[in-house]
């Protein structure tokens, strides 16, 4: 699993309620193992890992459209 840390404005951009109902823990939650506060090792920690890079990263990429 990729150990990338969310920083406060990286968060903000995301949503985080939507992992949180995902997977029915606590929008606190989420935001503590993005951030690195809370222990990664978890089944339940790392797929909220996975799930918030995926996100981040369709954010941050350039979407071409051809005509």
């Amino acid at each position: 699993m990729e150990t990338k840390t969310f920083t406060s404005e990286e968060i903000k951009d995301l949503k985080i309620d939507a992992i949180a109902r995902k997977y029915k823990c606590s929008n606190t939650y989420v935001r503590e193992v993005m951030k690195g506060d809370k222990e990664r090792n978890t089944e339940l920690s790392q797929k909220i890992m996975k799930d918030a890079i995926d996100m981040y990263d369709i954010l941050q990429r350039e979407t071409l459209i051809e005509a």
